[in-house]
């Protein structure tokens, strides 16, 4: 009685393949992690530029005019800030899914 066990054979086609994936997967999230870096320091160029346009208006004698840049430039950010993340949501949600927002509805 002979007993066999299977082998498996790799060639070089099939594993060609997984190395491409993989790149193109490291691509894409180093990427996005490029955008989020960048979207941080736009908010905090525009929080760096509201503060001191706040504080120029602060020692100028405005008071008026120091609590709107100040309140401008946080607001601006906020909106800047969140949109991005809320973006890169939407967008997986439609990759993975393939609905849009306007499908959800029908």
């Amino acid at each position: 009685m002979e007993l066999t066990t299977p082998t498996a054979t790799l060639n070089a086609a099939t594993a060609e393949p997984a190395v491409t994936v993989l790149a193109a997967t490291d691509l894409l999230s180093g990427g996005r992690s490029l955008y989020t870096i960048l979207v941080y320091l736009l908010v905090l160029a525009i929080l760096a530029g509201g503060g001191t346009r706040a504080a120029i208006s602060f020692f100028g004698g405005r008071i008026g005019s120091t609590i709107a840049w100040a309140m401008v430039s946080v607001i601006v950010a906020v909106v800047v800030g969140a949109g991005y993340p809320i973006y890169a949501s939407t967008k997986r949600t439609v990759d993975q899914t393939g609905l849009t927002t306007g499908q959800f509805g029908q």
